[in-house]
């Protein structure tokens, strides 16, 4: 289903960006595991919380870099979500002045409330679910020698 969902990408997008975000491993990495979660904990066995558990499979993002680039997209860059997220922090504090205000942005780009923090956290920390997501760009028909995307920044 993912690769034909990049063929369909390929065919309709004339000019832009595709950004997709997932589970998954880089080449090294891919094993084709199946995870099986509940309660934010993985399990070992699909056979346990039956009917509360989630069961996915991490995506095989090598393969579908190679369906997109071998269907006409550019691979405009791939790093786990813990990267993607701080790049895009620091150019948020970067635009319109060295220190946004809640003027500049309606409200602050950064969470003040402890439980707003906490949730950014979450998402951030590569122990948590900063490593666990990865996230890959993919263009077509953009100039090869734009800016690198915003995520993209810190990618390894």
């Amino acid at each position: 289903p993912a690769l034909d969902w990049i063929n369909e990408v390929a065919a309709n997008l004339q000019r832009g960006y595709v950004i997709a975000v997932d589970y998954g491993r880089s080449d090294a990495e891919f094993q084709g595991d199946v995870q099986i979660r509940a309660r934010h904990r993985n399990l070992d066995s699909p056979f346990e919380q039956i009917g509360h558990a989630d069961i996915t499979m991490h995506v095989d993002w090598p393969s579908i870099a190679e369906c997109a680039q071998a269907n006409g997209l550019r691979v405009a860059g791939f790093t786990d979500q813990h990267h993607f997220l701080t790049g895009i922090m620091s150019e948020l504090g970067r635009v319109g002045s060295p220190e946004p205000t809640a003027t500049d942005w309606g409200q602050s780009p950064l969470p003040d409330s402890p439980k707003a923090k906490r949730e950014l956290q979450t998402l951030l920390h590569p122990e948590m679910l900063g490593r666990a997501f990865q996230v890959l760009a993919l263009s077509k028909n953009v100039d090869p020698a734009a800016p690198k995307l915003a995520g993209f920044k810190f990618a390894r």
